[in-house]
């Protein structure tokens, strides 16, 4: 017979966010959030609660052994009462095979994610998995598991991470993106928590904590935000003050093109334009591998009911590294063929991201055009650009070596980058915002034929003395 201690010691009373997490009734679920928030102990719980079905079997996970050892399963064993798996009732722990057995016949397997092979992950059918630290773990592994939750005699199966947040990754674009915006499936549940939720941390954790780490640790891994990471570009960038729902944009403003190509990589479009104030809405993109005949094809038909004052291109494109024709050729002039004339972009980077950071910037002196706020920035994202989103939020300086010299200059790290590039040639190409032509109502404030035309390469030549900018006579902007 158990003494008290010891049924107290099995009387676990969760949080509320561990509550919703093990109860949750989604095929796949995540808890993410700060360092000590109870996590791991949730997915633990999950686990015990999941074995109590006879005969199910299930697996935990984490990337290397000690970690797997020393944290996940020593939680568990904390956790899980003796008597499920003694022998006298049936149960056994086989430590040598790293296998749980309760005495219903439900098994638990632990395993390590850093050598295991797709072979054995693949000869595997089971009614749950928990991998702890998913950060750490790649998308693969996830998706071979999910392909392994085939156990027939189990009426629901499941899948569920705990993890700390990780910028960009597979867990944040399949869980995290599509709660802030909505789209999640119903086959997923995400749920977060700081580390001040979680009561039963010692009394001078916190504030060690809090005393000992700069801002955005503080911000990453105690209260558990995605977007907030040593060493990023960006930190300027706000999903809630940046991105906006999409509206129907006015021809009369100035509309640019910028085209980042990739050889390898994907290419990048984005579609920008510039309202009377200067600000500046990105309001489409384009984001796919192929070849040139592809990508101007597509970026074409984006383009059709618009008028493009200005297109932009890596300028690293107009090297002459192709032949046709027994001539020299370059990727620009590929781009020319096929109906698109870019002008090379100023591709100074330093430069160029210090100009994204200060559009960036919430001016607090600054009206916001969409909802009459006073603080606004200068550059607003259509949610409907994800790709641009995606790699705004994960785009870093690369990391120096211990032993590189200190006053290095810094260069962002050449990964995942496209939207990037693409928006700075954007940035960089200082354009002006669209003439007031008449305010009086019915006259538009910007006649037919008026739009600056910025391209030199499509603008027409006139003799000298002319407006460059088609039609009519000089206004106020081809005088500057």
């Amino acid at each position: 017979m158990q003494s008290q201690d010891e049924v107290s010691r099995f009387s676990i009373e969760p949080t509320a966010k561990q509550s919703e997490f093990i109860f949750s009734t989604n095929k796949f679920s995540c808890f993410s959030g700060g360092f000590g928030n109870g996590k791991t102990t949730a997915g633990c719980l999950k686990a015990i609660l999941l074995s109590q079905f006879p005969k199910n079997f299930g697996l935990i996970g984490r990337l290397t052994y000690p970690e797997l050892r020393d944290t996940t399963q020593r939680t568990f064993f904390e956790l899980c009462p003796p008597e499920y798996y003694a022998k006298e009732n049936g149960g056994e722990w086989r430590k040598s095979d790293n296998l749980v057995r309760f005495a219903n016949g439900s098994e638990i397997m632990f395993r390590h994610m850093d050598t295991i092979s797709e072979k054995e992950l693949l000869s595997l059918n089971i009614g749950w998995f928990f991998i702890d630290q998913a950060e750490e773990i790649g998308e693969k592994v996830f998706l071979i598991l999910m392909s392994r939750l085939r156990l027939a005699h189990i009426p629901r199966r499941f899948g569920f991470l705990a993890c700390n947040p990780a910028p960009g990754n597979w867990i944040y674009n399949r869980f995290v993106l599509p709660t802030e915006d909505g789209s999640i499936s119903k086959n997923y549940f995400y749920v977060t928590a700081t580390t001040k939720e979680n009561p039963h941390l010692p009394a001078d954790y916190i504030p060690t904590l809090l005393e000992s780490y700069p801002d955005e640790l503080i911000k990453r891994y105690m209260e558990g935000k995605w977007e907030v990471y040593e060493g990023q570009i960006y930190p300027e960038f706000n999903r809630k003050t940046h991105v906006i729902k999409p509206f129907m944009v006015p021809k009369s403003w100035e509309h640019i093109v910028a085209i980042d190509h990739g050889m390898v990589n994907p290419t990048c479009a984005l579609w920008a334009a510039i309202d009377y104030d200067g600000n500046v809405y990105i309001y489409d993109e384009y984001y796919q591998p192929g070849i040139v005949s592809q990508h101007a094809k597509a970026i074409l038909e984006k383009s059709r009911n618009i008028e493009v004052s200005l297109w932009l291109i890596d300028p690293s494109t107009g090297t002459k590294s192709r032949e046709k024709d027994g001539m020299p050729w370059s990727v620009t002039e590929e781009y020319e063929d096929h109906g698109i004339y870019a002008i090379p972009a100023n591709d100074q980077k330093l430069a160029g991201i210090n100009r994204v950071k200060e559009f960036l910037k919430v001016n607090p002196k600054k009206r916001n055009p969409r909802n009459e706020d006073m603080g606004s920035p200068r550059l607003f994202i259509f949610s409907n650009c994800k790709n641009l989103q995606w790699e705004i939020t994960q785009y870093q300086w690369k990391q120096l070596r211990s032993l590189s010299v200190r006053n290095a200059p810094e260069q962002p790290r050449d990964f995942n980058d496209h939207a990037m590039d693409a928006l700075r040639y954007m940035i960089m190409s200082r354009f002006p915002p669209p003439a007031r032509r008449d305010s009086r109502p019915g006259v538009p404030m910007v006649a037919p034929g008026r739009t600056r035309n910025n391209n030199i390469i499509t603008r027409p030549t006139h003799d000298s003395g002319e407006n460059l900018f088609g039609g009519g006579e000089v206004d106020e902007w081809t005088q500057r």
